[in-house]
Parts: C-alpha cells; sequence; structure tokens
C-alpha cells in the first residue's frame, strides 16, 4: 500500500520504512519518537524499551502513566521538538510500527521476516487490530508532541485580567475558557456594529482564529443544543474531530464526540441532512437528540424518527427549561449552545445561560440582519454579566468570556 501525500508526511514514512528494513527480531516492544522539521529528514529515536515479556500495550500504559503524574517528562519532549509519536513491536509472525504525527495522521509499516513491507498513511488504519492501542498512541502523541501549530492568522493571546505576548497553544486555551459542570454556554461571533449572521449563517462572521476558540470550548462539551434554522442554513453536521482531540476528550472522561441537539417547533427537517447520516470510522458521532414540542412529535417523519432521539419538551411550542432538565438528567452536564439567533434568543428570555463566549470580528458591514440574540418575545428582567477573559488573535479578532453575576 502505497501513501498518499495529502494524507501525511512523505519524510515519516520514509524514516518508519528504513526502520522497518533494519528490524532487529525478537526485542521487546519499542516506544518511539520522530523529529522532523524541513527540509531535514524525520530522526527516529527509541525513547523507551520493554522489558521482557511486556507487551506493547503494556509499554503504553507505563509511559502514560508517567506522563499523567510527571509534567516535566512531557516538558521535555516538547522541548525537543517531537513532531510524533509511536511504537514499534511483534505480533504474530510479523512487526509492526504505528505512529501517529501531531495533526492526528496515523503511519503504519507492518513486515514479515524475508518479505516485503507494507506501508500507509491516513486514518484509522490498521483495523480492530490496532483500535486498542490506537487511543493510548494518540494521547501520548498530545502529551509528548503537542498540538500542531495554528494556521496563519490563528495565533492567539492573552488580553485580560493579564496581558500576555506568548502564543497560546490548544491546550493552554482550552485552560482559559475552561467551564465547570452543570453551565450552559452561549456561543456566538458578532461583527463591531452587532451583526449575527450574514444570509443565514455566521462563516462570512468567523476566521481561523474564532474556529481555534470554537473547537476549545466544544471541546468539553456533553451537548451541542442548535435551532433548526441553522441545521437547514448550514447544511449542518456533526465537527470531525482529529484522533487526539478525541483522546484529549477520553482522557477528560467525556464520549469522543459531543452529541448534537436540535431545537425545532415543526420538526422541518431533512432525515438525508449531513446530521442525520449514519458515519464509520473507529469512533462515530453519537445519534443527534431532536428537542420538539408535544404537539409536533406525535406525527414526526418515520425517516427521521429511525434516525434521532426524540425528546419531547413542551405541548404547543418547546419548552427550552425542560429540555436543559431532561438533557441533565441523562448526564449531559456541560451544554454549549450554537445559536442561532432565535435559539439563543429564547434561552436568554428563559435565564437559562450561565456563560458567553463572544467573538467580536473587525468587520464593520452596515447592512439589515440578526444580532446574536434576537428581540422577539417578552422576557425577563435583565441579567448582569462580568466579563471573565479576553484574548485577541493577530488578526484583530477578539474573544471575550462573560459570567452570569448571581441573581
Amino acid at each position: 500500500m502505497t501513501i498518499d501525500s495529502t494524507q501525511g508526511d512523505p519524510a515519516i514514512l520514509s524514516a518508519l520504512e528504513h526502520l522497518s528494513s533494519t528490524w532487529n527480531w525478537g526485542r521487546p516492544p519499542r516506544l518511539l519518537t520522530l523529529t522532523h522539521r524541513p527540509p531535514q529528514p524525520a530522526v527516529v529515536t527509541t525513547l523507551a524499551g520493554g522489558v521482557g515479556t511486556q507487551t506493547a500495550s503494556e509499554l503504553l500504559d507505563q509511559w502514560l502513566d508517567q506522563c499523567r503524574r510527571h509534567r516535566g517528562l512531557v516538558d521535555v519532549q516538547r522541548d525537543l521538538g517531537v513532531d510524533a509519536v509511536g511504537l514499534g513491536f511483534e505480533t504474530g509472525g510479523q512487526h509492526v510500527l504505528y505512529v501517529m504525527d501531531r495533526s492526528g495522521t496515523e503511519y503504519l509499516v507492518e513486515g514479515q521476516q524475508f518479505s516485503t513491507s507494507r506501508s500507509a498513511a491516513g486514518a484509522n488504519l490498521g483495523g480492530q487490530a490496532l483500535d486498542s492501542l490506537a487511543e493510548q498512541v494518540a494521547e501520548l502523541t498530545w502529551r509528548l508532541a503537542g498540538w500542531p501549530a495554528p494556521v496563519a492568522g490563528a495565533r492567539i493571546r492573552d488580553m485580560w485580567p493579564k496581558p500576555g505576548l506568548i502564543d497560546l497553544d490548544d491546550d493552554e486555551l482550552h485552560d482559559r475558557l475552561a467551564t465547570d459542570a452543570g453551565h450552559v454556554r452561549l456561543l456566538a461571533v458578532t461583527s463591531i456594529d452587532g451583526l449575527g449572521a450574514v444570509n443565514g449563517t455566521s462563516a462570512a462572521l468567523s476566521s481561523p482564529g474564532d474556529q481555534r476558540v470554537y473547537q476549545a470550548v466544544k471541546r468539553d462539551a456533553d451537548v451541542l443544543l442548535v435551532g433548526a434554522g441553522t441545521v437547514r442554513a448550514e447544511q449542518y453536521g456533526p465537527t470531525p474531530l482529529s484522533a487526539l482531540q478525541i483522546a484529549r476528550r477520553r482522557a477528560m472522561g467525556l464520549a469522543p464526540y459531543p452529541t448534537v441537539a436540535v431545537v425545532s417547533r415543526s420538526l422541518d427537517l431533512d432525515p438525508t441532512g449531513p446530521l442525520f447520516q449514519q458515519h464509520t470510522g473507529r469512533h462515530v458521532p453519537p445519534r443527534p437528540i431532536v428537542i420538539a414540542p408535544a404537539a409536533s412529535a406525535a406525527s414526526i417523519d418515520p425517516a427521521l424518527a429511525e434516525r434521532v432521539d426524540l425528546l419531547v419538551a413542551g405541548e404547543t411550542d418547546v419548552d427550552l427549561g425542560v429540555a436543559v432538565q431532561q438533557l441533565r438528567s441523562e448526564g449531559h452536564q456541560r451544554i454549549v449552545c450554537e445559536g442561532g439567533p432565535s435559539l439563543a434568543g429564547a434561552m436568554t428570555r428563559a435565564g437559562l445561560l450561565d456563560q458567553i463566549c463572544m467573538t467580536i470580528t473587525p468587520q464593520l458591514l452596515a447592512m439589515p440582519g440578526p444580532r446574536i440574540t434576537d428581540s422577539s418575545g417578552a422576557g425577563q428582567d435583565a441579567d448582569d454579566w462580568q466579563l471573565h477573559r479576553s484574548l485577541i488573535d493577530e488578526q484583530g479578532n477578539l474573544f471575550l468570556r462573560y459570567d452570569r453575576l448571581p441573581r
């Protein structure tokens, strides 16, 4: 099997193929790191070797335990510029080199004595035989190698309460925005003059930095709450997560993917849309939840009913308070509301929001359109909010986190 150059780094695979060609049979499993700074070739280093009859999984467990307890061990490896982490071991008469780089791309080289090696790069390589090791390798990769550098224009630094001049990596960014269980957060983006959507979506307002914050906020979400209008307008589907992002969620005790919950009064949803399709791979998103009132739920499209879990809240309109209570009773303690404006407005009027993570993009659009919350309907008394954190990226996007003050 040959590599598709768009799916991985040919230099890393070439280094692994060379290591495979010089494999010494009969050795215990080895933990490997690879360093690669173009135009230099990838360099493979043995970080640790197994002893006696120790298995590959046992070697990984040993090192994961050390990395979880000893921050210094992780810092030293990152200072060395590790780009990929992997494992070399023998099984069933063949040797296997299985590696994951900082982007989550997997590399696999397999060989048998006196025969040609097989190599590949991509995702979900190896099938069930490697699935049990894949999550362990993924966790070691984000601990020892860290996250890939942000794309151009997406470097983010602290502004308040303490200004900083260093670029935040994805773990540091997540730490700035992390929250406790039991909170409902609104995730929103707006122009300088308050526009929350253009042609029904927020795509024109977003940026690489905004997408980093978006991923950081969603990283520890149990449920992503979204309106049916947003699902229709954006052809909304599950956000693909890398093996490293999934490993990070698993290490936090979370499911590989957050559940998407769609709020819909009329159940006017296309069952053939991206959100409702079956997915394949090592980890797949859970079935979406559709939240609807009893009047609509009684006549749900059978094709839609086969693909979702239905949550009934309210009689003729969705009772969001009841919906949030039911989600929490099912174990969903971290709820992120992605909007759009209609849902965000309803959540605000119901007094259900605890935090707001808002991006202010440096655009002055001077055109009609919705704010991040619509203004229809009667609401409760206004809440007071306090700024908890502000960040800025190199394009001038401002990222604000507000916490609601106790009533």
